[in-house]
């Protein structure tokens, strides 16, 4: 027996639909776009120098950095033995080791977010 759609179900997919988007529009990212779920960035440190690459767009270096916690006492950034590879499409940016930088995952890499402008004096040990 084929089904026939009514106006009660258009109705119903409707009021379906805009309460997916209300909900899905109440999120709120940290660049106050809505809509757009949060991604969490991490303080990191470079383990050797990541050069800028020559086309960012096809061509981007790599690099291992690691992630440094918060130590909850001292509020001081240390080491955490959680390794990453960096996808570097900056070309005006040079990273130098030891460099305290902030890095995303998005699309499926970790991605620059900022970097000081040069090595820290002091890295954690």
């Amino acid at each position: 027996m084929p089904v026939v759609f009514t106006e009660e179900m258009a109705e119903l997919i409707k009021d379906t639909v805009r309460a997916h988007m209300r909900t899905r529009n109440s999120t709120e990212s940290s660049n106050g776009q809505r809509g757009t779920p949060a991604v969490p960035s991490h303080w990191a440190i470079c383990n050797a120098d990541i050069s800028g690459p020559s086309d960012g767009v096809t061509a981007p270096t790599t690099g291992e950095v690691e992630i440094l916690t918060r130590n909850r006492n001292s509020n001081a950034l240390e080491r955490s033995d959680r390794k990453k590879t960096l996808t570097h499409r900056y070309e005006g940016i040079d990273l130098v080791k030891d460099m305290l930088i902030r890095i995303k995952h998005i699309n499926g890499e970790w991605m620059l977010e900022a970097a000081d402008c040069e090595a820290l004096g002091s890295p954690p040990a």
